[in-house]
């Protein structure tokens, strides 16, 4: 089973290599089946998706977004510590996927699974530091972040990021949050 997880990665690196996107989905597609079958991900492999997600070649693949969802869909698979690296690669790869969706996907993760103050932070930096179109998915991770957070003063800052955001220049972004502020019941 150990050789279907290590078969799937090579099959990503090389994905990456020969820009075949449609191959990098099915992999990953595969890789979900043979995760059932195995009940868990073997030793170290975390590691090498981790690479993945910090490999400019493999991010800049239309559906190298669906890692994301492969990751997150396997949650308990990761460790505190391999939970607490995620967070910082995330931001990292933000707006560095080949499709928008990849940063949709990293907010929705970091609001959902990192609902505290660092995760704050970081939306608020990537609102000011990311490209377009990617920065236009930070209101949706605070609103996420917001929805999520049991504690009122993160779910306050959350909102008043929004309203901060209703200011940007770029009118996707002023659209977003001005969506994200109305379904939160601003």
């Amino acid at each position: 089973m150990e050789t279907r997880f290590q078969s799937a990665l090579e099959h990503l690196r090389a994905s990456s290599r020969s820009r075949d996107d449609e191959a990098v989905a099915e992999v990953l597609k595969d890789l979900e089946l043979t995760k059932v079958e195995a009940g868990k991900w073997p030793t170290g492999f975390f590691d090498e998706l981790e690479e993945l997600l910090k490999d400019q070649s493999f991010l800049s693949l239309k559906n190298s977004w669906n890692l994301l969802y492969f990751i997150n869909n396997n949650w308990q698979q990761l460790s505190p510590h391999d939970q607490e690296q995620l967070r910082w690669v995330l931001a990292v790869a933000f707006d560095k996927y080949g499709d928008w969706m990849g940063a949709f996907v990293t907010s929705e993760i970091l609001g959902e699974h990192y609902a505290d103050e660092a995760t704050l932070a970081i939306l608020r930096d990537l609102g000011k530091s990311a490209r377009l179109p990617a920065t236009a998915a930070v209101p949706h991770g605070l609103e996420t972040l917001a929805r999520v957070t049991q504690q009122e003063s993160v779910r306050g800052l959350a909102i008043t990021q929004l309203q901060e955001l209703q200011k940007s220049n770029s009118e996707e972004v002023r659209q977003e949050a001005l969506i994200s502020l109305k379904k939160l019941g601003q």
